[in-house]
């Protein structure tokens, strides 16, 4: 199968995976939902323990095959065609998290947390970085010939997408929510140095500045006032008690971050300190 596979073209790829997606619509679509939950879980099982024996390297020339294809099939498709296609994984994607609870839901997020963490945790910070540049260039890639008017609809979809997952949390869930993301964000940050500190941060600053440097006076007005919208919306439902508490974390947080730092007296401190004791003298003396 696998000699017959590499002598396949793209195009020939292609109409194989038509054919294929049409027969597993027909298949699914007198399927019970029973069913449906039965071959999910039968396709995990089977999914994990193909995996299970699978070692880094064999992992990733199967990713770098998989991008080769994907790249491939991405080539020649055109905006109206890559739109459509996105609309249907987010309408697929929408009907399977229709019938989920927020249990369901955390259970889902955690299986993924712990997968994620697991196959970072071998990874060096060279690798991250190399990881991290080849994201940043296919997400330029994708990007680059986006319009204003595409990358509003784009943002406008995402912030609709974004509220209707907030709409039903409660301020409980809301809250651990915040209180997991921090601990993620103190965890990653726990082993990084005070280099690999600065050039994260000087990476952001050069990406916020390029996001903003095409940005007219006109749409930076319009920014500002979604900003403050959304900011009104998410204090307006805010009782008193929990005002006073965000105040009160956010006064930890800022006295935290604002901890005196204590410069040890070394000799080039004391020079500098003679150096300028001299200056004064010789000022006085004049």
């Amino acid at each position: 199968m696998r000699q017959v596979r590499s002598q396949e073209t793209n195009e020939d790829r292609e109409h194989r995976l038509a054919y294929n997606r049409e027969q597993t619509a027909e298949s699914r679509a007198s399927e019970s939902s029973f069913n449906n939950e039965t071959r999910l879980a039968t396709d995990r099982e089977r999914h994990a323990l193909s995996r299970a024996s699978e070692t880094l390297t064999n992992y990733s020339q199967r990713l770098k095959v998989d991008r080769e294809r994907h790249i491939e099939s991405r080539a020649l498709e055109t905006f109206t065609e890559h739109s459509e296609r996105l609309t249907a994984d987010r309408e697929r994607h929408a009907e399977s998290r229709a019938s989920e609870t927020f249990t369901q839901y955390s259970d889902r997020l955690t299986a993924d947390r712990e997968r994620h963490a697991e196959f970072r945790a071998s990874e060096t910070f060279t690798e991250c970085s190399e990881r991290l540049t080849a994201d940043r260039e296919r997400h330029a890639e994708s990007r680059a010939s986006e319009t204003f008017t595409q990358y509003s609809e784009r943002l406008t979809a995402d912030r609709e997408r974004h509220a209707e997952s907030r709409a039903s949390e409660t301020f409980t869930q809301y809250s651990e929510r915040l209180t997991a993301d921090r601990e993620r964000h103190v965890e990653s940050r726990a082993s990084e140095t005070f280099t690999e500190c600065s050039e994260r941060l000087t990476a952001d600053r050069e990406s916020h500045a390029e996001s903003r440097a095409s940005e007219t006076l006109t749409q930076y007005s319009e920014r500002l006032t979604a900003d403050r919208e959304r900011h009104a919306r998410s204090r307006a439902s805010e009782s008193f008690t929990q005002y006073e508490a965000r105040l009160a974390a956010d006064r930890e947080s800022r006295s935290e971050s604002h901890r005196p730092r204590f410069i040890k007296f070394t000799t080039c401190n004391r020079m500098c300190y003679y150096a300028i004791v001299v200056i004064k003298t010789y000022e006085v003396d004049t």
